[in-house]
């Protein structure tokens, strides 16, 4: 493994942040230690822990900086979004989620699922900190999209799984089999044949 040494562009806990999730992504939770962190990091093993107490600490602040900075991105669109539920869920997708796709920390996901079983405290974190808020923003907006007359009456909170489970399953696919499968599709066609799929049948009108 390479190092990369912490330049003078950004700061130490930024350095270690970086490493740290590269660390994870290529070893995994279990395997990875806060001494190769360091090293990727280019700092020294105790830099590491003048800014986290432990691996675990670490770990959730990457979970935080990769992962909850876009729900919280989301949620801030979704409070000053003045259109129909369609174009905000649409504008979330399309922007929000695709961009996040092409990230390294759209990988953390993968881990949480292989990790799970060894280490179900983060798993639970992760559900609650991100899961939970994305299934509750996306209920929201299906009924804002009823609230408003756009949508026909519905089971909220299967249909905010369905959506989510259908893109958590892609984002799965896309980190585990990515180089095994020629046949992988747009991202924006992915999210746009789904929202087809789940919303066309929701409408009270046709589009």
């Amino acid at each position: 493994m390479n190092t990369a040494p912490a330049t003078s562009s950004i700061t130490a806990r930024e350095a270690v942040l970086r490493a740290a999730l590269r660390v994870f992504l290529e070893r995994g939770f279990a395997a990875a230690r806060i001494e190769d962190i360091a090293q990727v990091a280019g700092v020294g093993k105790g830099s590491v822990y003048l800014h986290f107490r432990n691996k675990k600490e670490l770990f959730q602040a990457v979970i935080d900086e990769g992962i909850v900075s876009q729900i919280e991105m989301a949620e801030a669109v979704a409070s000053d979004f003045s259109g129909s539920a369609s174009d905000l869920l649409a504008t979330l997708l399309h922007t929000n989620l695709v961009d996040f796709w092409g990230t390294p920390s759209s990988g953390i996901y993968k881990l949480i699922v292989a990790e799970s079983a060894q280490f179900p405290e983060l798993a639970a974190t992760y559900h609650n900190h991100i899961t939970c808020r994305a299934r509750e923003l996306v209920q929201r907006i299906l009924r804002l999209g009823i609230a408003q007359g756009e949508y026909r009456e519905m089971d909220v909170e299967c249909t905010a799984h369905l959506i989510l489970n259908a893109l958590d399953n892609e984002q799965l696919q896309a980190h585990s089999l990515k180089e095994f499968d020629g046949s992988r599709i747009d991202p924006h066609r992915f999210v746009e044949a789904l929202m087809r799929l789940v919303l066309d049948g929701a409408r009270l009108t046709s589009k």
